[in-house]
């Protein structure tokens, strides 16, 4: 429906089209110019100012926690325990390293033995009994004792036992009155026989100075044998005034170095082959000295080594002639010199020809032993009426002793005479 006209007329405008508005143009902004700007290198000094600055602070904390916490250190770790193995191979060391001075001491504890019987001169060892009987049945008891307790050990009146440190000759020492002897009554026809001597022979016996009784029955005997008595020996001066007394010869029976050295120790006063001779002539003088009788010679005792050097022997004879004037080579080694070495010295000398009782397998009772000695003896009387003299060397034991009297009576009955030894040295 049209629109109703109204009184006054509406006055219409015409509207014109707007006109395009042009967009004010901007002005051109210029591109910032890039600045060229140099990076700062960094400051290497700022982590470790920042290091220093926390150290101490960790540390504090640490503290402070140790501190609170009780200081309670790590337990210790905990070392393993030794096997049973080990322990028995040690207990098994400990038996094989047993010594035979400790062992024998040990044995004389155990038996009520006093401790000052017992006596030691380098190897040699003396124990002292109140008789024969209780001497024959101890050496048979330590024998056995020192067997148990895993040391070599042999010998029968005077034991030989060897450990680590050398060889040890023991012996059961007595001061009971010897046995009288009773010598073989010798028929006029006997004497007879006995005056048409062919020959000579002379008996030394070594080793003297352990034993009394046995050096009283030597003493008893009436043929003119040789005492040889080892200087420091426990009964060495007594043994000295006892044979000068029956009108015996006697000897110093001179220590010297063995090839068995130090394993074998020859005892105190030896001579070594390491010896200067100042200290040569020190002990040389001591030796002589510890005798309260004048001597009427020397023999080497062992000195297989000693005797083997013409240097030493000869240090060791310029020193022993100026006590006495006569040397005997033991002849305990086939390489001495000591024979020759004594004649160039000027002094009277001679040398061993035979061993009367070393031992020898086999050789247990008394009578096995004198037996043995009666048959050197007869050796040595043999080498005498092959030679004109001889002279044979044996040592303080009871079958020696035993066999004396008998066995130089049948020496003689083979015309060779009995003589001391110092008519035999030239």
């Amino acid at each position: 429906m049209p629109p109703k006209k109204t009184g006054t007329p509406r006055k219409t405008t015409t509207r014109k089209p707007a006109a395009k508005k042009t967009a004010a143009k901007r002005p051109a902004t210029k591109k910032p110019t890039r600045r060229s700007y140099k990076r700062k290198k960094q400051d290497k000094r700022l982590p470790i100012l920042a290091l220093i600055a926390v150290i101490p602070a960790i540390l504090l904390l640490a503290f402070v926690a140790l501190r609170f916490s009780g200081g309670q250190k790590p337990a210790p770790v905990a070392t393993p325990k030794p096997k049973k193995e080990i322990v028995t191979k040690t207990v098994i060391k400990q038996v094989e390293s047993k010594s035979v001075i400790n062992t024998i001491k040990l044995f004389m504890f155990d038996r009520g033995l006093r401790s000052s019987f017992f006596t030691q001169n380098g190897s040699h060892i003396t124990i002292k009994t109140s008789s024969e009987k209780n001497a024959n049945s101890l050496t048979t008891m330590l024998k056995k004792y020192l067997s148990n307790n895993k040391i070599t050990v042999d010998g029968d009146s005077i034991l030989t036992a060897e450990d680590k440190n050398g060889i040890y000759n023991i012996a059961f020492v007595y001061n009971a009155p010897p046995k009288k002897i009773v010598a073989k009554k010798v028929t006029p026809k006997q004497k007879a026989v006995a005056n048409e001597f062919k020959a000579k022979l002379a008996v030394v016996i070594d080793d003297c100075g352990y034993n009394i009784p046995l050096a009283k029955q030597l003493a008893a005997i009436e043929y003119p044998v040789t005492f040889a008595v080892i200087p420091y020996t426990p009964y060495g001066k007594e043994t000295a005034k006892l044979a000068k007394k029956s009108g015996k010869t006697v000897f110093i029976h001179f220590p010297m170095q063995p090839k068995s050295y130090p394993k074998f120790d020859p005892g105190k006063g030896a001579l070594l082959l390491n010896m200067p001779e100042t200290i040569i002539a020190a002990i040389t003088k001591s030796n002589f000295r510890y005798f309260p009788v004048k001597l009427d010679g020397a023999n080497n005792h062992t000195g297989s080594a000693f005797t083997e050097s013409s240097e030493k022997m000869h240090q060791a004879l310029r020193q022993i002639k100026k006590y006495t004037p006569a040397f005997l080579d033991s002849y305990t080694s086939g390489q001495s010199v000591a024979y020759e070495t004594c004649q160039k010295e000027g002094m009277k000398c001679a040398v061993n020809n035979v061993f009367i009782d070393n031992e020898e397998p086999g050789l247990v009772t008394i009578n096995d032993k004198k037996n043995h000695v009666h048959d050197q003896l007869i050796k040595g009387a043999r080498k005498a009426l092959k030679n004109g003299s001889a002279i044979a060397i044996g040592h303080l034991k009871k079958g020696t002793v035993y066999a004396m009297n008998s066995s130089l009576a049948d020496i003689e009955r083979m015309g060779v005479q009995i003589v001391p030894v110092t008519s035999l040295m030239h």
